[in-house]
Order: C-alpha cells, then sequence, then structure tokens
C-alpha cells in the first residue's frame, strides 16, 4: 500500500467512524477508534467518561505536556499524562502494521510515519442532524446544541494538544464531504488512495 496507515478526524455524526469501519474492510486491516480510548482508560486505571471529562476541559498544549513531562521539578496534571498515553497507544498500534484510525487526532500521533493518508471527514448541517437523531438517538431540540458541543470539544482537543486547527483543511491530504458521496463511496475514495 501507498499508505499503510490511514488517519480519520470527523465532525460529529458525519459518518467518519463508520467510513473508517469501511476502509478497513475494503482493505483488510485493523480499524481503531474508541478502542484507543478505552486502552487508555485501563492502563491509566480510570474510567472511559474520566478521559472525555478531561478531554472537554483540556486547556494544555501538546508541546507543553512534553516539556513537563520531561520536568523532574514538576508533576504532569492528569489531562497531559493522558494526552501522552493516548498517543503511546496509537504508536503501539500502529507498530503492529497498518491501520485505519478515527479520530484522536492519530494523524499528529504518527507525524513522524510518512506513509500516513490524513483524511477529514465533513457534511451538512442537515445530514449531521438527521444522523444524530437516527443513529444516536439525540434527540430533535437537542440536535444543534449536541452537534455543536461535540464539535467544539473536538476542536479545542486537536488545538490545546497539538498547535493545529482542526478544520484546517490544508493538514489534510483528503477532505471528504459525506452527506454528497455517501459514506460508501467516501470508504472507496480512501481506499482507493490508500492503495
Amino acid at each position: 500500500m501507498k499508505f499503510n496507515y490511514i488517519a480519520i478526524e470527523r465532525e460529529y455524526a458525519s459518518g467518519g467512524s463508520e467510513i473508517g469501519k469501511k476502509v478497513s474492510e475494503i482493505l483488510n486491516i485493523p480499524c481503531y477508534g474508541r478502542e484507543i480510548l478505552e486502552l487508555t482508560a485501563q492502563r491509566r486505571h480510570v474510567s472511559v467518561e474520566y478521559i472525555e471529562e478531561l478531554e472537554e476541559n483540556t486547556s494544555g498544549s501538546f508541546l507543553y505536556s512534553l516539556y513537563r513531562m520531561s520536568d523532574v521539578t514538576g508533576s504532569p496534571t492528569a489531562s497531559e499524562e493522558v494526552n501522552v498515553e493516548e498517543i503511546n497507544v496509537i504508536r503501539e498500534l500502529a507498530g503492529n502494521g497498518p491501520a485505519v484510525f478515527v479520530g484522536r487526532s492519530a494523524a499528529v500521533a504518527l507525524y513522524k510515519k510518512y506513509n500516513v493518508l490524513k483524511v477529514f471527514i465533513h457534511a451538512s448541517d442537515e445530514f449531521r442532524e438527521k444522523r444524530a437523531h437516527d443513529i444516536y438517538g439525540i434527540e430533535n431540540s437537542s440536535l444543534k446544541s449536541v452537534i455543536k458541543s461535540y464539535d467544539k470539544r473536538r476542536a479545542a482537543y486537536y488545538k490545546a494538544n497539538f498547535g493545529r486547527e482542526w478544520k484546517d483543511y490544508g493538514g489534510y491530504d483528503l477532505v471528504l464531504n459525506s452527506s454528497v458521496l455517501g459514506t460508501d463511496k467516501c470508504a472507496a475514495a480512501i481506499a482507493e488512495c490508500a492503495r
């Protein structure tokens, strides 16, 4: 394959997780998404919900986290420890061979790997609202606020830990609109680019 690693960032309810799974099936390679969060929680001896709460309130920078981790006089915050652990988990999973990574800023975690296809999935508000309601069971009255909240959290996590804008499309190799293409065509396009 031209790209052994595919890192997919996605807007909430844009179908990114579904697309990642379909890409993994097409290419016959593993797909990691929530598993990264679960492994991190297991290793830190905390709950997944605790990590999600830390991520919602993240305020440090990745470079500062690395500095703090190497500073023997200071101790890292819980959020910094979790961020570093997630990066370690992603890198260890990548060490097992080609894979699809959904979310968790995997493209940045794997920046030293030269064969990472960096993908961003976005979609129209209407498409995302329908998916959020139909798939995730979000009430109609909460759709806009839930979508905004998840996107805001993802953008803040990406910016705080890696110093980059989450929706800066210049940071991706491939940007796809799942509301126009559908999840099957997005997955096929990604797989074709990776081959």
